[in-house]
Formats: C-alpha cells, structure tokens, sequence
C-alpha cells in the first residue's frame, strides 16, 4: 500500500505521544513493505527529507510563540489547512493522527483515523482540536483508539457505536529491555550507591500530577531517606521556580532531581538507574512511558485515570491508585521499595507483558490489517 500519515508536528520538533505514535507507525510500516510518507510542518521551513526510510513532505512551517497552548493550537490549524500541498501523488489510504480536511475532500482517499481521545480534554484552547478530531472520526472509514477508555468515549458518540477498534501505541522491547545500572548516568546525576530512585519521564507540568509527585515525596522521604525522585522531562522555568518553592516547604528539595529533556533513544539509561517508574497525571489518554518503564522490568504506579488501565494491569504491571490520594500512591511505593522480590516479580510480569503486547512489530501489524481493511 502507498501510506500517508498525517501528523502536524514530527517528534523531532515536539516529542509527544501524538508524534511518536504517528512516526514509529510510519517506520513500522515501512519495515512491513508499505510505501509511507509522513505529512507535518517543519521548524526549519523544509520541503522535504527522508527519516529511517520515511519520506517527509513539509506542508508548511511550525508556528512558534512563547505560549505553547497557543502553539499546539495554531499549529494544528496551520496543518488542517494545508497538509494537501504535501500531497503529490496518489495513495491508497491516509492515516490520520490530525489534519485531514483538505486532501480528504479533493482527493476522496479512503482514510483510518487514530484517536488519542483529545476530546477528554475541554478547555477552550482545546475545543478547536475537539473539532478536528470529531471531523476526522467522522470522515473516516475506519477509527482506532489508543486504549479501551478513548473507545469506549468514542463509541458514545451518534454513529460511532462499534465502528471502533482499539490498538495501542507501542514500544520497541529490543531498546526498552533490562540493563545493567549506568553508574556514569548515576554518577552525573548525583545519585549515590546505594540510593532508590523513583522516575517521572515526561513535560514537568501541574496537569502531569507533578505538584502531587512533590508533596508524594515528601511523605516517602520519611520512612526511605535514601531515596530520589528523578524527574525527565521539558519544563517551563516559572512553573519549576513553583515547584521548587513547594519542595523546600516540605523539606524535600534535596531529594528531587532535575534531568530535563532527553532523547527518546537514551530513557533505558534511565530506566537502568530506577526502581519504580511513577505517573501522577490528572488525565492520560494511555500513558506510553509506562509501557516503556515496564519494559525495561521497572514497576509503574499511576494514578487511575483515563487509558491508563490499559497500560497498567493493577496489582501485576504496577499500581493504579484513585486520582489525588497522595497517601496511597505513596503507600505504594514504599511497598515497592519494602519488598525487592516483589518489585522484581511486578517488573517481570512488565516486561513479558510488553514483549507479548506492545512491541511496535506486533501494533504495526494490527494496523496494516485495519488499513487494508479501509482500501477494500
């Protein structure tokens, strides 16, 4: 088949679920025999270049502002609007991640749309992406959503009921695996033999639970003094001048590590140095880091909100714990921290789980049956 995706921004410029899913979908697809090419804006004002064998056509450049809500939603405007001018040639079928409306309508390419469930989210900022994606699951032979939350939110909708599938993003468990402890990374981190850390890989934000995550700290640091909490991710300077503030009330600043943005291809380093992988959110559509901490044997706690039992499976994967009950989620890492033979167990059952589920061989395949399915 001859595949184009369509994605606003490529994980290059914003690394996100919504991007990484649409390029390694991309990439695996290929690997499948497919002919792919991905249609996005570009940061640099490119037409187009060539990724891990993936064609990409710029349809236009990324806006770039000091507000980020702003960007995401002029950004997915500008896409919506013009991602026809990277269509030069015909294809079989369109794989939307957002921004179908223009080659959809000249073209009348039968089309499979992939749902992260942005309609969970209201805000005004986001009612304008609602809008998208409601018309892309509209006028879509075929709709795919990332977990069994979002299909089911989707299914609610006039029409949709049992018309979607539910296919996960995925990981790649020969890169995600168990690996020997980075005592470079440690070393340069600051973190001492000895110490257990906690990992929280994503944007630093409020709405990634990381004000709870602090006030988490603050009740594990004082039963288990000897450990850290490692935090992996972008963050803005005033929220974390916030965030730092908050810490040093609780007398737990000392505990928090900052790494900031790292590259996707490194996180198993991380991993490596970690014993408990946590995620605090107040919405996830999936929560892909999971997914990829587990693969590398390493528990997941999270909050139990949206998808995120679909990447979780309570009890055997990890931990989900009711939205806001600090103490619990903080009970339970103790329990892990406790008990290293059944973190080891817990981190085990991940690992085969993702090998078994999640390996993007396995998610590329369930999609090439879906998009055929729209062709015929």
């Amino acid at each position: 088949m001859r595949i184009a995706v369509l994605v606003p921004t490529p994980p290059w410029i914003v690394r996100s679920g919504l991007e990484t899913v649409a390029f390694e979908s991309a990439k695996n697809l290929k690997k499948r025999g497919h002919e792919v090419d991905m249609i996005c804006l570009s940061a640099e004002g490119k037409k187009t270049e060539t990724r891990d064998g993936v064609r990409i056509f710029y349809s236009g450049r990324k806006i770039i502002t000091k507000v980020s809500a702003l960007d995401h939603l002029l950004n997915s405007l500008t896409h919506f609007l013009t991602s026809h001018r990277g269509i030069k040639e015909k294809y079989d079928v369109l794989y939307v991640h957002k921004g179908i409306a223009i080659p959809q309508l000249m073209w009348k390419t039968p089309s499979v749309k992939y749902s992260y469930g942005e309609f969970l989210h209201w805000s005004p900022v986001t009612l304008t992406n609602t809008a998208i994606d409601m018309f892309d699951i509209y006028t879509s032979e075929k709709t795919i959503a990332c977990s069994e939350f979002a299909k089911k939110q989707i299914e609610n909708f006039p029409l949709m009921k049992g018309k979607v599938k539910m296919i996960t993003p995925g990981t790649y468990t020969k890169l995600f695996r168990p690996e020997t402890k980075n005592r470079k990374l440690q070393s340069k981190l600051g973190i001492k033999n000895g110490e257990r850390v906690v990992i929280f890989a994503g944007r630093v934000t409020e709405s990634k639970g990381c004000g709870d995550l602090v006030d988490i700290a603050e009740m594990v640091a004082k039963k288990f003094k000897n450990t850290k909490f490692l935090f992996v991710g972008k963050y803005d300077k005033s929220y974390m001048e916030n965030l730092l503030g908050k810490a040093d009330a609780g007398g737990v600043r000392s505990k928090l590590i900052f790494a900031g943005d790292v590259d996707y291809y490194d996180m198993p380093k991380y991993y490596s140095i970690s014993h408990i992988q946590v995620l605090p959110s107040h919405m996830e559509a999936f929560g892909m880091v999971n997914i990829e901490a587990q693969s590398c044997c390493v528990p997941s706690i999270a909050y139990d909100v949206g998808g995120v039992n679909s990447s979780i499976i309570d009890g055997v994967t990890g931990y989900l714990v009711k939205k806001g009950d600090r103490k619990s989620f903080a009970s339970k890492i103790g329990l892990l921290l406790d008990n290293e033979k059944l973190r080891n167990k817990i981190g085990a059952a991940g690992r085969r789980r993702a090998i078994k589920e999640f390996d993007w061989s396995i998610i590329a395949e369930k999609t090439e049956k879906i998009l055929e399915e729209a062709v015929r």
